[in-house]
């Protein structure tokens, strides 16, 4: 192999080259090292996510205060998640959920193709 590239060097070197436009320079510096800081906070959430999100924690932490401190509450609720929760248990409507999740998944599937035969190339 040849390891001397001093002829490639000087090639390379002695190649015109174009002059940058004008502001190149500052624009990327700009960009880059000059750039403000992007502001974490505001980037995470909007103001309205944070206040769902707060309002949702203050629920959860009144319904497990609840729960734990009071009996029939606690009771009373487990009643009502079991009987929300009752029907979804159903032989009958877990076989439709089911039917429900393979046509969607087919859909899905057969939905950005096209149904055409396989085809071969006229090159051998």
């Amino acid at each position: 192999m040849n390891d001397d590239f001093d002829d490639l060097d000087r090639a390379l070197f002695a190649l015109p080259l174009e002059a940058p436009p004008p502001g190149l320079r500052a624009s990327i510096l700009n960009a880059t090292v000059y750039a403000p800081e992007p502001r974490i906070a505001a980037a995470l959430a909007r103001p309205w996510e944070l206040w769902a999100c707060g309002a949702a924690l203050a629920v959860a932490a009144w319904l497990v205060a609840s729960i734990v401190t009071q009996r029939a509450f606690a009771s009373a609720f487990t009643a009502d998640v079991l009987a929300t929760v009752r029907p979804f248990a159903e032989p009958m409507t877990l076989s439709w959920i089911a039917v429900g999740f393979v046509l969607a998944a087919t859909i899905w599937y057969l939905g950005d193709t096209t149904l055409r035969l396989p085809t071969r190339s006229v090159r051998s």
